[in-house]
């Protein structure tokens, strides 16, 4: 900064300064209105600090903003480099997170770390109703991992971070049978229609404007070509077909273990002695009252256990769930024999994990049972009553079938377990006739 006692010109504008007036170097960007053509302008300030007129070169709000932009630049810089500097964050202590997308027999995985950066290289397991490994492998650079499978039912992803891995991600899904279908592209479709549309009325309106109307007919042509491109070109996705006849195969099952319904009338199967009747395993909640819980049924209405026992016994059972033929041979072996245990004013209740929407498509291929089927999610109920414990670190879960007798009392006066359903039916309806005190002889 110099201080000049001489009247002097001042570039372009040829402005004549009063002796007195400090000359400074400018610090505006390089649009400031006083800058000249190829330098940096000057500006001319008196002692006060004020400009010399209104129409000096460089107002203040330029300088304010010069000095607020070199200390914005400065602090973005620093940053920068310390994001550069930063060591990366090791993946091995990072948790994960995924999503599971099935479409027909696809089933697309993603897996990410907990900021979002995608989870390339873990491995991923495809486990078949909670026994089975139908695929593995590892994601790709992109965290995504694309599997097809055969029959629909109940999978769980599991994605390990590491051989080492003790606590895997688990995403529990089911896949329902589906044709090879692709979603047309109606909203594109009708945006392209309404370009021509428009396009046509400004024609016959009498509106001038061919640039309008071209630019409108151009639109529409584009949007249609390339909806439909793309939609043709998508490929088809993978069908998933319903499977075998799984009804059929149950009722299989319970012919070779010789379970045929029962034609005797109820007195005659109560009175009944030659045939041997199946004691009561041991059970933590054996004469304790029974868990209660609240869950839904395919149809969305939620059943309440402790309201049911008011209205009489309840026969609870637990089965792994609709995709195997001896999971369900014990519903099927129920369902033929319901009208016996309606005679005892008893009520059938079966649970499973099964979300309600599989559930629905199993009763539209096979029909529905003649008693409730709840959704477990998650298992929880199963928990409460022993018959499943979850997966701890490489040790998979246990579930387990299990049949309860539940008085009017609430108590569980009888129960069968373990990894084979329990069909006989006859000890249930004799279990059920002694707590409702109607077997023969009894008062």
């Amino acid at each position: 900064m110099t201080i000049n006692h001489e009247k002097m010109n001042h570039g372009e504008h040829g402005e004549v300064i009063d002796a007195g007036s400090v000359r400074a170097s400018c610090l505006c960007p390089w649009f400031c209105p006083a800058r000249n053509r190829w330098g940096r302008a000057s500006i001319h300030l008196r002692h006060s600090s004020q400009f010399s007129s209104p129409c000096s070169p460089c107002p203040p709000w330029f300088i304010s903003f010069a000095r607020f932009r070199h200390c914005a630049a400065i602090f973005l810089a620093g940053i920068l480099l310390l994001a550069v500097s930063s060591p990366p964050v090791c993946a091995a202590s990072d948790g994960l997170e995924g999503t599971v997308k099935v479409a027909g027999g696809e089933v697309v995985v993603q897996v990410r770390h907990k900021d979002g950066r995608p989870a390339a290289g873990v491995q991923v397991r495809l486990v078949y109703a909670r026994q089975s490994t139908s695929a593995s492998s590892r994601t790709d650079g992109d965290g995504r991992w694309i599997s097809v499978i055969a029959r629909p039912g109940p999978y769980e992803a599991i994605v390990e971070a590491n051989d080492e891995d003790e606590n895997p991600l688990r995403l529990p899904f089911t896949a329902l049978a589906a044709d090879a279908t692709r979603a047309f592209p109606w909203s594109m479709m009708l945006l392209g229609g309404v370009c021509l549309l428009g396009a046509g009325f400004l024609f016959f309106m009498g509106v001038r404007k061919p640039a309008g109307i071209g630019l409108l007919l151009a639109a529409g042509v584009a949007i249609l070509v390339w909806t439909s491109w793309a939609y043709w070109l998508k490929p088809m996705p993978v069908a998933l077909a319903p499977g075998a006849d799984l009804a059929e195969s149950a009722r299989e099952f319970l012919r070779n273990r010789d379970v045929k319904p029962l034609s005797d009338s109820l007195e005659r199967l109560l009175a009944d002695n030659t045939k041997e009747r199946t004691k009561t395993q041991p059970h933590p909640l054996l004469g304790k009252k029974a868990p209660d819980f609240e869950l839904s049924d395919p149809q969305g209405k939620v059943l309440r256990l402790h309201d049911r026992l008011s209205a009489g016994p309840v026969v609870l059972v637990f089965y792994y769930g609709y995709h195997c033929n001896h999971c369900v041979s014990q519903l099927f072996a129920l369902h033929d024999d319901i009208a016996r245990f309606r005679e005892l004013g008893a009520e059938v209740i079966a649970v499973s994990a099964d979300p309600p929407e599989w559930t629905r498509s199993r009763f539209k291929q096979f029909g529905a049972f003649a008693f409730s089927v709840l959704s477990d999610k998650d298992n929880k109920v199963a928990q409460a009553y022993e018959m499943f414990q979850p997966a701890v670190g490489k040790k998979p879960d246990d579930l387990q079938h299990g049949t309860f007798v539940i008085g009017r009392d609430g108590v569980i006066h009888w129960t069968q377990y373990g990894y084979e359903p329990f069909t006989g039916n006859p000890t249930l309806l004799y279990e059920l006739a002694r707590i409702e005190k109607r077997l023969p002889g009894s008062k």
